[in-house]
């Protein structure tokens, strides 16, 4: 073991490709994407949480939302993947804990 100082965002990257999530940046460029690519009204109620593997999960604010985001996720996966450059596979919507 040396006392050579580590680099942060290396030992990071390392770690989350050890644990097969993606990146900071992939994560950091969908988050600040998405209530441009949903617009106001989704992003009120419908928020992302994580993406982990290409899958992005997001959490409604209540089940309405819920069942009408689910006929949105392809369009949206598609245009956030084309703003970001980060693959999304699939959209989990979960309904927020009260």
């Amino acid at each position: 073991m040396t006392n050579e100082p580590i680099n942060l965002a290396t030992t990071m990257a390392q770690l989350l490709r050890r644990l097969k999530m993606d990146s900071p940046e992939a994560v950091g460029s969908v988050f600040a994407a998405w209530d441009e690519v949903v617009g106001n009204d989704i992003a009120r109620h419908i928020q992302p949480v994580r993406l982990d593997e290409g899958v992005l999960y997001v959490e409604s604010s209540d089940a309405a939302w819920a069942t009408q985001f689910k006929f949105l996720e392809g369009d949206v996966r598609r245009r956030l993947s084309e703003r970001t450059g980060t693959p999304i596979a699939h959209i989990q919507v979960r309904q927020k804990s009260r």
